[in-house]
């Protein structure tokens, strides 16, 4: 169509029975795409019985309909309530199965889970991001031995254990730092947690660290965030891979490939420099760890290739980087609004930890209001609403619905972290929530921020270690407070539904505590 277009707009005398040959070239294959997808329709509804859903348009689905709210939240509640907590959409051409509440969840990812641990075929973002070939994009055997030889590596690193606490609050010291540096002016909380937060990560991928004011950090955490808030697991375009040849960039894929090309740059770079300088003998980091097992391992049997080492480091720094500092961003927010809660917290801490020392992981059940806190942060904010899609390995039956092999599986974790029949109140910010009549901490089953099953988040330790020391540290040593003169409201700064779910960009000031 663009050829017609040049063609007719700057040569007048275009032959206008070629130009009604290609509009009639052009119908035909728009016709016979169309006959294709209708096929594949009524294949999926007849041959597999899929659970019901709304009626879709050929080529675009139900997208429509799934972008007609700013909050997808509110349109996923209403097809739960529609069509039940197991239904079918269509992104795109591709049926797509969402699973709703707390007890299908369970049903399916707990109690079936060895059936659903399969991811479907890489989509789009997913390829832009690891290649397909990362922890997060692969499946069966594959999946099994990447998980295995990062969790056993990781732990030798002190993942997930007090021994790597040392460094977490050398990066919390540093972040204090830079907050100090703003003296008490407005800032925004993303920009110092997302480096801190990234060098966490930096120490055990590669035993390295970078100063907050890295060029080369800055721009690849910058890459990071780009990508992360601008991929979304619901557009068209993941589900229509051929529209990313559209003139011009409106599906901004080609900008989407330029930041990661950044980042596949920085991680190349990182391997490189580890393969000169490697030595056996002296193991000090999982880049190390890697390079040992490539050199082990029959090139053309193993996973354990240069390929698959860049999409695992870049699936660490995303899933190790985003997490946090989106955690911690929302945290901020509710601080600043919240002045009751944060002054109880404050009193919490200054009780059982005194501001000598900074909060440790030995403080973390004593200090249950801020744990409480912590708790409502990751539930109400929900960073991941719909979690990484599954597929069953085979053929399988659901409820009733005969489900294909390979089909895509969104679980729907804001429709449990919502839940009114779990929380009463859900849409309220309410730590005390978590604690129960005796002050102790409260854990339900339904609490799954990091998801749950055998596909839970790899690095769910290790971001519940890092959300804590962040945050008892941030309120111990500061009082978070709005811009002078303006106010904050949660129906200004939620919505953000890409990768994660973020706040729009905001303000805050932080008023050291020690100066008062």
């Amino acid at each position: 169509m663009t050829d017609i277009w040049w063609k007719l707009t700057l040569h007048g005398q275009y032959n206008m029975s070629a130009f009604h040959l290609e509009i009639d070239v052009l119908s035909t294959l728009l016709g016979l795409l169309l006959t294709v997808l209708a096929i594949m329709f009524f294949r999926h509804r007849h041959h597999y019985k899929l659970p019901p859903g709304p009626a879709w348009i050929p080529l675009v689905g139900n997208i429509r309909e799934l972008t007609s709210d700013p909050d997808i939240r509110i349109h996923l509640r209403r097809l739960q309530k529609k069509y039940g907590d197991i239904y079918t959409l269509y992104l795109g051409p591709c049926p797509t199965i969402v699973v709703c509440g707390y007890d299908a969840i369970r049903e399916i990812f707990i109690k079936r889970g060895i059936e659903f641990s399969d991811r479907p075929a890489a989509s789009l973002p997913m390829i832009l991001l690891n290649g397909g070939k990362g922890i997060i994009s692969v499946s069966g055997d594959i999946w099994k031995k990447q998980r295995k030889f990062i969790l056993v590596t990781l732990r030798n690193f002190g993942f997930g254990r007090s021994k790597l606490e040392g460094k977490i609050q050398t990066e919390v010291k540093l972040f204090l730092s830079e907050i100090e540096t703003f003296n008490q002016k407005p800032f925004k909380m993303m920009t110092p947690i997302q480096t801190s937060a990234g060098n966490v990560i930096s120490h055990l991928v590669f035993g390295g660290h970078f100063n907050h004011d890295d060029q080369r950090f800055k721009i690849l955490m910058e890459s990071f965030d780009y990508l992360l808030h601008n991929i979304s697991p619901g557009s068209l375009v993941t589900f229509m891979p051929i529209l990313r040849f559209v003139p011009g960039d409106i599906f901004r894929i080609k900008t989407l490939a330029k930041k990661m090309q950044v980042i596949r740059d920085f991680v190349n770079e990182l391997i490189e420099e580890h393969v000169k300088q490697f030595d056996e003998q002296s193991i000090e980091d999982f880049i190390d760890a890697f390079i040992s097992e490539m050199k082990q391992n029959d090139r053309e049997t193993t996973i354990f290739t240069k390929e698959y080492f860049a999409a695992i480091i870049m699936d660490l720094f995303i899933a190790g980087t985003d997490t946090i500092s989106t955690t911690v961003t929302w945290a901020s927010f509710y601080l600043a609004t919240r002045h009751d809660i944060q002054s109880r917290i404050f009193q919490e801490i200054k009780a059982i930890v005194g501001n000598e020392r900074l909060p440790s992981l030995q403080d973390k059940n004593s200090l249950v209001y801020t744990e409480a806190f912590i708790m409502e942060v990751l539930r109400m904010s929900n960073i991941v609403i719909i979690s990484v899609p599954h597929a069953p390995v085979t053929d399988v039956w659901i409820r009733g619905f005969h489900i294909p092999k390979g089909m895509q599986i969104f679980p729907d974790i804001n429709s449990v972290l919502s839940d009114p029949k779990v929380w009463g109140d859900p849409e309220n910010f309410r730590p005390e929530r978590f604690v129960n009549e005796e002050g102790t901490l409260l854990k339900p089953d339904e609490f799954i921020p990091f998801f749950t099953g055998r596909r839970n988040c790899i690095g769910e330790s290790l971001a519940r270690m890092e959300i804590f020391l962040f945050i008892s540290a941030l309120v111990q040593r500061f009082e978070l407070m709005p811009t002078v003169g303006e106010t904050l409201d949660i129906k200004d700064i939620d919505g953000i539904f890409g990768g994660t779910h973020a706040p729009k960009p905001f303000y805050i000031r932080a008023i050291s505590r020690h100066a008062k």
